[in-house]
């Protein structure tokens, strides 16, 4: 029987009971079974090798009061932050024979909250504060093995390495500082057998990843007061400045600012309705960063207001506020902002990738590694995979940082615009074109990088003038004879078959064999499992404030459901698919009912989904077999023996494509 959080109570009984005999095999003579989950079996390896005793009934190593009392207060901040949470977290579990504990990274014990008859119960196995429950002394338990992996863990009756808590469930999670990556403690949710939840691990993990943002928060607010060259340079601005955390909390006002408000007692930006909007939208993640003018302070003065996020990992720990008096405000339209080429600053750096899976880390260090190059690059991948992100990130870790960045979707334009909008024109070169000409997006990008999506897309008439610019680089605006010098560098993408497009005629080869000097295929979210739950987790907290919602729960089922979904629209679907879920569910625990209905129906019938896509690759891959299982992100092998699993004739459809 495998480990299912939704067993019933008697299916728990049989589970331990088949756990605990696999557990007798292993401590009398090593051998493992497949039966036991693999993050388990490692665990049990490494109590071995510390010579825990399986039969211990209690834990040993227990701190004194007063080196107890002396760890509390090293990690004051973190108890600090996290006591109001697990005290109102213990008030919700109290009816559930439950207990709360923190401890810090070595696994000592620090505060415990809950159910006084199971308080007495973990007494009776040193489960209480000033005990030490890593896995060099309590084997595997959730506390100790969290500590381990850094990553949320479910350690399930003879799950645990030792006989004497072998009727508890634990589920914890570890609390990681968001700037310096360091485990600061772990968060356990623990009880009897009886008492088993399935919801239990998605509360620890999102208590402890709030802990964490709280803790971000903090750091930034502490080391400001802290720091007096920071408070000195914070104060010296000519602008008022105001921090705030993501609830729009006031954690800090420089002097200008207490000047232009005439008061130094603020706590909230939400009595300030035009700038309470815009800060909204940098938030809850609709812009980065924002600049409006707006009316503010007692006078109902005019100022510039920029607003710009505070991220950490991602996440959005708050936002820098910043206001100029301002007789008139000179909007940003005139920089280049069409919905055809726009000359952006930057929103993504390579701090922003979210994910650790290998295939995903490869790609992440082969695009810094060429960030360092000028070289011409070309992007691959399937549509939501990330393009623009990564050329963003590459433009952003260049020398070529502060210089332009212009994306141009080569697909949207149409085609008898595509060579003026990226070459320019003279006045005059045709029917409407301005009376003073025209810079084309080339020229815009000097100095800097310029990326053409979809470039698959790109008429053949432009194909020519862009192997001349990659050539010689120069460019020649229509209507002109002059060439004029540009620096630019060039990052192609697309989701299409380049090749495939040069044997049929639609693309050039001299121009496909130019463009590929360096390339980057970046995978599919079908070939980056491990890094859904990341992703996933991301979009939760970057659309749920838009709902009204805050700390939300996942559930493994979920989640699993969410793993096994091939996402054909990758990334871009993940993120519609979470925040259509989060329109649908009620209450605070994402649920697999609240997740769209068709997806739910690929899952239930994954064959003839599998088998459908097979299909779809071999017709777009004009019948290849090898270029459709690198479209699926499979060997060749493993696509033989899918056609063969699903008895789909390859000839019939070569004749058909023939």
């Amino acid at each position: 029987m495998a480990w299912d959080p939704k067993l019933s109570t008697y299916e728990y009984s049989d589970f331990s009971s088949m756990v605990k005999k696999e557990w007798a095999v292993f401590i009398d003579n090593g051998q493992v079974s497949n039966k036991i989950r693999s993050e388990i079996l490692h665990s049990w390896d490494r109590s071995k090798v510390f010579g825990v005793d399986p039969h211990k009934r209690k834990i040993e190593q227990i701190v004194k009061e007063s080196d107890l009392v002396d760890n509390q207060s090293k990690n004051e901040k973190l108890l600090s932050i996290a006591q109001p949470d697990l005290k109102y977290l213990a008030d919700i579990v109290s009816r559930t024979e439950t207990i709360i504990t923190i401890s810090d990274n070595n696994g000592l014990l620090l505060e415990m909250y809950g159910d006084q008859q199971i308080l007495k119960e973990g007494r009776k196995i040193h489960f209480m504060p000033g005990a030490i429950w890593n896995e060099e002394v309590g084997g595997t338990n959730a506390v100790g093995t969290v500590i381990k992996s850094r990553q949320p863990e479910q350690i399930v009756f003879s799950e645990h390495f030792c006989s004497g808590w072998q009727d508890w469930v634990c589920a914890a999670a570890p609390i990681i500082h968001p700037l310096t990556k360091e485990l600061l403690g772990v968060l356990d949710i623990s009880g009897k057998w009886k008492n088993v939840n399935h919801h239990t691990l998605g509360l620890a993990i999102s208590k402890s990843h709030k802990i964490s943002k709280m803790i971000g928060g903090s750091f930034y607010l502490s080391t400001l007061e802290s720091n007096p060259f920071l408070r000195t340079a914070f104060d010296s601005f000519d602008d008022g400045v105001i921090l705030i955390d993501s609830k729009k909390q006031i954690l800090q006002v420089n002097q200008k600012m207490e000047t232009l408000l005439q008061s130094s007692q603020l706590s909230s930006i939400e009595e300030w309705p035009e700038l309470n909007k815009i800060v909204g939208y940098v938030l809850f993640g609709y812009n980065k960063n924002v600049e409006e003018e707006i009316n503010f302070s007692p006078k109902n003065h005019k100022f510039i207001c920029s607003v710009q996020q505070v991220l950490v990992d991602n996440n959005i720990l708050g936002a820098a506020i910043r206001l100029r008096e301002s007789k008139s405000l000179t909007k940003m339209n005139n920089n280049i902002s069409t919905p055809l080429g726009r000359n952006t600053t930057t929103r993504y750096t390579f701090a922003n990738m979210i994910g650790s899976s290998p295939s995903f880390s490869k790609v992440v260090k082969s695009a810094y590694k060429a960030a360092m190059l000028d070289s011409t690059l070309f992007l691959s991948g399937e549509t939501g995979t990330g393009k623009e992100v990564f050329a963003q990130a590459i433009h952003q870790a260049s020398k070529r940082n502060d210089k332009p960045f212009i994306a141009i979707n080569c697909g949207a334009i149409p085609r008898d615009l595509i060579e003026s909008e990226l070459f320019g024109y003279e006045a005059g070169a045709f029917t409407g074109a301005k009376a003073k000409g025209s810079p084309g997006k080339f020229e815009l990008a000097h100095g800097g990088t310029i990326f053409l999506d979809e470039i698959g897309d790109m008429p053949l008439t432009a194909q020519i003038h862009l192997l001349r610019i990659l050539e010689e680089k120069m460019v020649t605006r229509i209507g002109s004879a002059r060439p004029i010098q540009i620096d630019v560098r060039v990052i192609a993408a697309t989701h299409k078959n380049l090749m495939a497009a040069v044997r049929k005629g639609e693309f050039r080869e001299d121009l496909y064999f130019r463009l590929r000097v360096i390339q980057l295929r970046l995978p599919a979210l079908r070939e980056r499992i491990l890094d859904i739950p990341y992703l996933v987790q991301h979009f939760i907290d970057q659309l749920s404030p838009q709902f009204e919602i805050s700390n939300v729960n996942i559930t493994q089922e979920t989640m699993k459901c969410l793993q096994q979904y091939l996402w054909p629209g990758n990334i871009r679907e993940l993120k519609n698919v979470i925040e259509q879920s989060l329109f649908n569910m009620e209450g605070d625990t994402l649920f697999p009912n609240d997740l769209p209905q068709e997806l739910l129906e690929v899952i239930e019938n994954p064959n003839e989904s599998e088998k459908e896509k097979l299909i779809d690759a071999i017709i777009m891959e004009s019948g290849s077999i090898s270029k459709a299982a690198n479209r699926l992100g499979i060997s060749r092998a493993t696509m033989y023996r899918k056609l063969k699993q699903y008895e789909i004739d390859t000839e019939t459809f070569k004749e058909n494509i023939n």
